[in-house]
């Protein structure tokens, strides 16, 4: 993130969430990333070509912290794969003067762990949650790849394909804007929509006609979401009945809690034969079953087929979520999610025919960064490696005009209350005191908004 006065801030641990944490945060802070395995910090640094200080030790030994001067650290952000040593280490952080800490944990069981041992300032963030609220919000919108409540929930953000039976098909993104007026607005479209990776541009060209297979990005006041929904999607009749979920972890029960809730009708595969039992015993309502998550045979028994109108891949193991959502889709199956944690998957998870996917240390990320820059920005919401929304209370009058057109200025939420939404932004003008909702299209733009903003 851009500041005048940079962040120091250390990370414990370069896995997956640790190591995006370090890229992004080191663009304009300073970054100290520790890991017993130095060669895992080096590739990540040869990788991503950023700028950090690394530290090879063991945290468990505080002479690892020997060489940074702990008085000048502004943030601690553990985040190694055993939450009792983060929540050790971040104990011992919290005793210094002016540091923040911040822990990412793997198990539900140790989030009240900071206020019961007296360390109740201590910020921990469970990607099992944050996850699962990502994921029960997509079925609030069926008709949407991802969906993310913002601006305190006031607007949704939601990624949509064109199904090539949509009315969408056809339309200019003018018009739809323009039916659209200050209760939604299509943002930004895939330049080329086979593409491996998707590639957005603006769609300010009042010639641009939406094509079947292409995915748009679209922000919509929350209030006007059912209007939108029987507007466009409508006579594709969306019902959302029959649950299939892979895996055992706080992710598949959690939403498996929600969805029975709704009145679904859940079914779940679980591969360990001790967590069958305790996920029977906590979730009466829903059918539990015991066996392999890639056992074809096992999936045509229970019904994994036309009539599953969601298969949920939600294990802790990035292929198996790969393979079990292959396996989901060769049965035809509805609808498909996958959650994962590594970039590289992001490609596959497309080319199989996976309908929705959700990052975990995307999710995570955004969340954090957040907090970091809680004074600057209200809240960043990550969408995929270049791809970002940016909700901020504007502190003086920002123009966007001669900026680059990847910054996109989608709306503005004006008032004491907040609730005067405007989408007719063509001025690209942003007033003192405007809540403004801004999406960056590629990092240049990212890094262009977040000097604007701080300056």
């Amino acid at each position: 993130m851009s500041s005048s006065s940079p962040n120091n801030i250390i990370i414990l641990g370069s896995g997956a969430t640790g190591g995006y944490l370090a890229q992004e945060l080191s663009i304009e802070n300073n970054v100290t990333l520790i890991d017993k395995d130095i060669s895992k910090i080096n590739q990540l640094k040869n990788k991503n070509s950023i700028d950090i200080m690394a530290i090879s030790g063991d945290a468990a030994d505080l002479k690892t912290f020997n060489e940074i001067d702990l008085n000048s650290i502004n943030f601690f952000i553990a985040c190694t794969d055993d939450d009792q040593l983060n929540l050790l280490i971040a104990m011992y952080f919290e005793k210094i003067p002016g540091i923040q800490t911040v822990v990412v944990l793997k198990e539900s069981k140790y989030k009240d762990y900071p206020g019961r041992l007296g360390f109740p300032e201590i910020r921990t963030f469970y990607p099992g949650d944050i996850v699962s609220e990502r994921i029960v919000n997509l079925f609030e919108t069926p008709y949407s790849w991802e969906t993310d409540k913002i601006a305190n929930s006031k607007a949704l953000f939601l990624k949509v394909k064109i199904d090539e039976t949509s009315e969408l098909v056809g339309r200019s993104i003018h018009s739809l804007n323009k039916d659209g007026n200050n209760k939604w607005k299509f943002i930004a479209v895939t330049e080329d929509a086979q593409a491996e990776k998707l590639n957005y541009v603006k769609t300010d060209n009042t010639t641009i006609r939406l094509k079947a297979n292409d995915v748009v990005l679209v922000l919509l006041v929350d209030e006007f979401e059912r209007e939108f929904e029987k507007l466009y999607f409508a006579k594709e009749d969306i019902d959302i009945t029959n649950i299939f979920i892979v895996g055992e972890s706080y992710i598949s029960e959690n939403v498996a809690k929600k969805l029975i809730n709704r009145k679904c009708n859940v079914k779940m595969l679980v591969s360990d034969k001790a967590r069958a039992r305790e996920l029977s015993e906590s979730l009466n309502d829903v059918q539990i079953i015991y066996g392999e998550p890639t056992n074809k045979d096992l999936y045509i028994e229970h019904g994994v087929n036309d009539g599953c109108d969601y298969f949920l891949a939600l294990t802790e193991d990035d292929e198996i979520n790969v393979l079990s959502a292959l396996l989901s889709n060769q049965l035809k199956a509805k609808n498909s999610l996958v959650v994962y944690s590594k970039s590289e998957y992001q490609n596959i998870i497309n080319s199989i025919g996976a309908e929705r996917e959700i990052n975990i240390k995307y999710s995570v990320a955004g969340e954090i960064n957040s907090y970091i820059m809680r004074k600057k920005f209200a809240h960043e919401t990550i969408i995929d490696e270049d791809t970002k929304i940016f909700e901020f209370r504007s502190k003086r009058a920002i123009s966007l005009k001669d900026e680059p057109e990847n910054i996109v200025l989608a709306m503005i939420i004006r008032g004491e209350e907040l609730d005067s939404f405007i989408t007719d932004l063509d001025d690209r003008l942003i007033s003192e005191n405007d809540y403004a909702i801004v999406v960056t299209l590629d990092q240049d733009a990212e890094k262009r908004l977040e000097s604007l903003i701080l300056e």
